[in-house]
């Protein structure tokens, strides 16, 4: 078996906060694993009013996975078989996924070229009378134009399900991430910018309904009231799941979450480092709208050679990645599925062009020196 590439510059350093907040995270993981599991019950709540709190949210309902709570927020918005969700193919497959399956009809709308999410001057020509929802991603923590999208929801009675699993901390129009949605996926593992120790996600909404519909189906589909049950017996008024976030998860979690605008912080710095380090190279930046002050799961910038700067930075112990490429229909599960991707140019192009840089709150300055240095070099030799 091949020896596992060490790297100098990692794309998560998780492990390095968590050993610094060890006394925490044990003293907050010790009522679970050594007194009573219904603890568990009483931390996931408190975090979910936490996490409520930090994104200025009425509701949140914590989960085992962002690809669950997708799934999840579809259903509990009313979406099924043969409705249409408007959403992009530069993301990861659980968005499409939990649209087909719940037996919706994933449509890809184009992206914008300056900073990677849904093009929201093209939505609208693709709403059709089957259509009944919006999935814009925030991609690689960037903001999508969420509140120019509401206009549109609101004239054809469409629901917005928003895509911020690479965005908790990311602020736009001067508000968290999700503001202007019906419901908001926030996911939490490992490499994300609040990441748990394994998977974890959170759905947050103002709508009391949807909440009690997600709290439901993340419940097996258990009747909360129990209204005329019989001691002993069991009501279920939903076919659900029993997909609640571990309560050891949102122990971690709920140390971390307090850390998250500092973390944030760092990150956006780290990003303004590259930015003019990287100023008069041939690698195409990310540029983002006013009102919009992303997070960064990554530094995504956009290079010719693509695969030549990808080895290049790993081989001199950069741990780049390749994320989200190719595009979503190109994979072979969706062969043949999306017949309008030849409009969905900007999409096609950063599938051959992005590079991720790796950004976490625990790199140095010197870290930082060494990643533009290198991707310097590789960019004047290409």
């Amino acid at each position: 078996m091949e020896k596992p590439r060490e790297f100098r510059v990692l794309r998560s350093r998780a492990t390095e906060t968590h050993k610094t907040l060890r006394d925490e995270i044990m003293a907050a993981l010790e009522s679970i694993i050594f007194d009573s599991y219904q603890n568990s019950f009483t931390i996931r709540a408190d975090f979910e009013a936490a996490f409520a709190a930090e994104v200025q949210q009425q509701h949140a309902v914590a989960v085992h996975s962002g690809t669950v709570g997708l799934f999840l927020a579809l259903r509990a918005c009313g979406i099924g078989p043969g409705d249409e969700v408007i959403t992009v193919g530069n993301s990861d497959i659980s968005t499409t996924g939990a649209i087909s399956q719940i037996g919706g009809v994933p449509v890809l709308c184009d992206v914008f070229s300056s900073d990677y999410t849904i093009n929201t001057d093209r939505v609208e020509s693709l709403v059709t009378d089957k259509t009944r929802a919006l999935l814009p991603v925030d991609m690689h923590g960037h903001p999508a134009n969420v509140k120019a999208l509401r206009p549109i929801a609101d004239r054809y009675n469409l629901m917005i399900v928003e895509d911020a699993a690479l965005a908790a901390g990311a602020i736009d129009y001067g508000l968290p991430v999700g503001a202007f949605a019906d419901v908001t996926m926030f996911s939490f593992s490992a490499f994300k910018p609040l990441g748990s120790s394994g998977n974890g996600a959170v759905l947050v909404t103002n709508d009391e309904e949807i909440c009690d519909k997600l709290r439901l189906l993340a419940g097996y589909g258990h009747d909360p009231v129990r209204k005329d049950v019989k001691a002993g017996y069991q009501n279920y008024i939903e076919e659900g799941y029993n997909v609640p976030l571990d309560g050891l998860e949102a122990a971690v979690l709920s140390v971390k979450l307090p850390y998250l605008k500092e973390w944030t912080g760092k990150r956006r710095a780290i990003v303004a480092a590259l930015e003019a380090g990287l100023a008069d190279t041939a690698a195409r930046t990310p540029v983002f709208r006013a009102e919009s002050l992303p997070t960064f799961r990554s530094y995504a910038i956009c290079v010719d050679h693509q695969f030549d700067i990808y080895h290049g930075l790993r081989d001199a112990g950069i741990e780049a990645a390749i994320s989200y490429a190719p595009p979503i229909y190109q994979y072979s599960v969706y062969a043949g599925m999306f017949p309008n991707c030849d409009s969905l140019t900007v999409t096609e192009r950063l599938g051959k062009e992005i590079v991720n840089l790796p950004i976490t709150p625990e790199l140095t300055s010197d870290d930082v020196d060494y990643m533009i240095e290198v991707t310097r070099k590789l960019l004047n030799n290409g």
